[in-house]
């Protein structure tokens, strides 16, 4: 098989956690989510991980993924907010009323210098099990683009709104994927906003959790809906989500083909959840 590379989008902010979740201990001997995912990836047939961060956590980072195998390489790199296809002088009321990064699209671009060939892209904070990195592996093996989903009610907190890309699916291919936030049960049902519109949802639909496979050509389209995005002139809190860019690209004949994971997926929204995800981890993992 051809080397497998993992993306591990760890250089969000854990504003509703309260701190940093990619470096908090879940796991049944402390482990944090990237490093049990890392593990399960292993398994899975990858032999390289790709960690997007923030300057400010890498000397913890790297302490904590320093006991990898030695044959697993660990790349690292930075989302910083003036790394940019656009130059600064052209956007500097943008940057200047920015308090942190342009999204997982951005995350993804970051790492564009480090990409090459099939590679997965995750979150830092989520566990995703072993049988979804088995799925991505397999599918990356056949080429192209490939999503693995999970059922919208398996992924909701009970703390709090999530955001999640709510996806269409025809004859196991993606139609549709819109990003729908602070989605929760309301006195009207499971419900979320998008557009600032507050639609229903069925608790049944596939929901990316940002688990994607694709070749390097995505980096090139990662460009594009940034530079498209930055001249639209956003707000400071507007992101460029990774699932805008997969849409725009099926929306021009780019197929994405999507497996259901059959494994449990876990995450914490809020410091809440970690007593839970903790139990559950424990559950899950410990003989």
């Amino acid at each position: 098989m051809t080397d497998l590379t993992l993306v591990i989008l760890a250089a969000g902010f854990g504003s509703r956690f309260g701190g940093n979740k990619q470096l908090a201990a879940l796991g049944p001997d402390g482990e944090t989510m990237l490093e049990l995912s890392i593990e399960s990836a292993i398994k899975a047939g990858f032999s390289r991980a790709v960690l997007v961060i923030r300057p400010e956590i890498e000397q913890e980072m790297k302490a904590r993924l320093a006991r990898l195998p030695a044959n697993f390489q660990v790349d690292y790199c930075f989302q910083c907010m003036d790394d940019l296809p656009v130059a600064a002088e052209a956007i500097p009321s943008l940057l200047a009323g920015r308090q942190k990064p342009w999204g997982t699209a951005h995350a993804l671009y970051c790492a564009r210098d480090l990409l090459a060939g099939p590679f997965a892209v995750i979150t830092a904070d989520d566990y995703y099990g072993d049988d979804a990195f088995v799925q991505m592996a397999r599918g990356l093996g056949r080429g192209g683009w490939l999503m693995v989903a999970y059922p919208l009610a398996a992924t909701l907190s009970e703390h709090g709104g999530v955001n999640r890309g709510i996806c269409a699916v025809e004859a196991g291919l993606l139609k549709q994927v819109k990003e729908f936030t602070e989605i929760s049960q309301t006195e009207q049902g499971l419900c979320g906003l998008f557009e600032g519109e507050r639609l229903p949802l069925d608790a049944a639909v596939p929901v990316s959790m940002t688990l994607w496979g694709f070749d390097d050509s995505v980096v090139s389209k990662v460009k594009e809906a940034l530079i498209s995005f930055l001249f639209a002139s956003p707000s400071a809190r507007e992101e460029c989500y990774l699932p805008h860019v997969v849409q725009s690209c099926i929306d021009r004949g780019q197929e994405v083909r999507v497996e259901t994971a059959q494994g449990e997926w876990l995450g914490v929204t809020y410091a809440e959840d970690a007593p839970r995800v903790k139990s559950r981890l424990m559950e899950l993992l410990r003989d």
